[in-house]
């Protein structure tokens, strides 16, 4: 009996291929070169905003907004990655502390939001969400979705993730943020109602896209 389970397991055995082990290092370097491609692709087809051009001469902006739109969704993106990272393997999680820049990040913007409401109302604000909006969303879902692609190809495929639909929610989120830095550089909206109306719905539905659908993929893998 033993010796024909040996036989069986040995045949098994025979069918196995050894399995590249996968570096965060590759990741990151992943997104590296597709966050600078996006950054190029805005430049060159867009342009960057008077500000970010100043600035690359060492002329500081008046206001803070042209640098901290760009850096919100950075730091949104990195965070996502970071926990796309950790939840590449199976007995690998996330913990509430490990992605609080998002939640952060997106109370700020909300925070903002609301202090715009409060003081010019509806109607003097909802006149801020006019220029631009298709041109936003079309470059944020477009660029989530190249790189999501990727990420599928090189990444997400080939882990063994416990948590599917947490691992394509993150992932989403990460393409989608590292575009709309990106664009960022471009777009001169700065109004708080634009940022979260706009580039937050933006975002926000493209992540809740890629867990609805992903997080199926990746279970079905």
């Amino acid at each position: 009996m033993n010796s024909h389970l040996d036989d069986l397991i040995d045949r098994l055995a025979d069918d196995l291929k050894p399995v590249r082990l996968l570096r965060a290092s590759r990741l990151w370097f992943g997104a590296f070169i597709g966050l600078m491609t996006a950054t190029a692709f805005v430049f060159f087809v867009y342009s960057f905003r008077p500000e970010v051009i100043a600035l690359s001469k060492g002329v500081l902006p008046s206001h803070f907004t042209p640098i901290g739109k760009p850096l919100l969704f950075f730091t949104l993106g990195v965070t996502a990655l970071s926990a796309v990272s950790r939840l590449n393997r199976p007995e690998s999680e996330i913990k509430l502390l490990q992605i609080f820049p998002i939640f952060g990040g997106s109370g700020i913007a909300i925070v903002n939001m609301g202090f715009q409401l409060a003081t010019k109302g509806w109607n003097a604000s909802a006149r801020q969400l006019n220029e631009n909006v298709l041109s936003c969303f079309a470059t944020i879902w477009v660029g989530g979705s190249l790189g999501m692609f990727v990420l599928w190809k090189y990444w997400l495929r080939q882990g063994a993730t416990s948590f599917p639909r947490a691992m394509a929610a993150m992932s989403g989120l990460a393409t989608a943020s590292l575009m709309a830095s990106a664009y960022a550089l471009h777009c001169t909206m700065d109004a708080p109602v634009y940022i979260v109306l706009v580039y937050g719905v933006a975002v926000t539905v493209f992540t809740g896209t890629v867990a609805l659908f992903g997080g199926n993929l990746l279970r079905l893998r």
